[in-house]
């Protein structure tokens, strides 16, 4: 995956486009889902999904609900640390429904995550919008609150990382998983970072 530098989120949407379309544990189908994401130099990642879904289930309507019971949309991402050179890496969940609802933490595995505070939370300005055929989140994820937890990254074009995005929902009557990358396993399960996509920061054509 490339991850473009741009000037703002307004450029979002004039990137390449991800799409969520590997089907996981007898999912047959979902919603069209995709996103952009781009790098913004000095601040941070802005990140976009968008699911053409209507009328999607959002009950949980508070930051840190279980989202994923409802029709969810989620990116993780782990970065490479100059505090962790061996053993398990510390990567970022972030899942929200369409009500903005944002369910974000971090940790090595599954059990044992660290919820971000309220303050850190409305940092990532999680916006959710509906439309008639779509539903959509927005949120940004920025490098001060990368480096608190992982040190000094010097992130800029040629800098990688790893990540994938997914497409949930628990909810039996229409229960559904479904990723950017493919994750090999029988067992269902999103934290699995040795089935994130590389992805490289690069510059976009025209830039100096």
């Amino acid at each position: 995956m490339k991850v473009e530098v741009i000037n703002s989120a307004k450029e979002l949407e004039k990137l390449s486009p991800f799409h969520v379309e590997c089907l996981l544990w007898g999912t047959k189908e979902i919603p069209a889902t995709y996103g952009y994401i781009g790098f913004v130099p000095g601040d941070g990642f802005y990140i976009k999904m968008v699911c053409e879904e209507k009328e999607p289930l959002r009950a949980y309507e508070n930051d840190l609900d279980p989202v994923y019971r409802d029709s969810a949309m989620e990116a993780f991402f782990m970065f490479e640390s100059e505090k962790e050179r061996s053993g398990l890496a510390t990567y970022l969940n972030f899942e929200a429904n369409a009500n903005g609802a944002l369910l974000a933490a971090y940790g090595k595995d599954r059990t044992y995550r660290t919820c971000f505070t309220k303050e850190e939370l409305k940092g990532f300005a999680c916006e959710a919008q509906i439309l008639e055929d779509r539903w959509t989140i927005s949120f940004r994820i920025g490098i001060d609150i990368l480096e608190r937890i992982y040190g000094p990254l010097h992130l800029q074009a040629g800098s990688t990382f790893t990540c994938n995005f997914y497409k949930i929902s628990e909810a039996k009557e229409i229960e559904h998983y479904a990723s950017y990358s493919p994750i090999k396993t029988t067992i269902p399960s999103f934290h699995l970072p040795e089935f994130f996509a590389m992805a490289e920061i690069v510059k976009r054509q025209g830039q100096n």
